[in-house]
Formats: structure tokens, C-alpha cells, sequence
């Protein structure tokens, strides 16, 4: 039963990667960001890319704790 839970979750992490990839490569036009003080034009391909990146590092540290959080109960 564990190795089928593993599988489908692996589906779809594959699924959603493939989602986020479409979506990014869709979006390449430049967009203006605002830092308060200045403003920066980049392609929005590079604001998804690096908000993914930062969405999937929170993910895996919280994730990691939680597993160390049910290791020591």
C-alpha cells in the first residue's frame, strides 16, 4: 500500500511540474517589479521560475520538519 501511495504521488509531482513548466514558458513578456524604492523590469519568465523555486524549498523545509517533528513522538 506504501509503494502505491509513493507512485501516485510521484504522478503527480510529475504532473504539476509539467503544468509549471507550461505555464512559465507561456509567460516570457517583461514586467515591471516594485521595491518600493525602484523598479526593475524583468521577464516574468524569471519572477515564476524563482517564486516555484522558493515555493518548493518552504515546502520541503517544512515538510522535513514535520518528519522529524513525527520521528520524535
Amino acid at each position: 500500500m506504501k509503494n502505491k501511495t509513493r507512485q501516485i504521488k510521484l504522478i503527480l509531482i510529475l504532473i504539476l511540474t509539467l503544468l509549471a513548466v507550461i505555464f512559465v514558458v507561456l509567460n516570457t513578456k517583461n514586467v515591471a517589479i516594485n521595491f518600493g524604492l525602484f523598479n526593475v523590469k524583468v521577464p516574468l519568465i524569471i519572477i515564476l521560475v524563482l517564486m516555484i523555486i522558493i515555493g518548493v524549498l518552504i515546502g520541503w523545509f517544512f515538510g522535513a520538519n514535520g518528519h522529524k517533528r513525527d520521528k520524535n513522538n
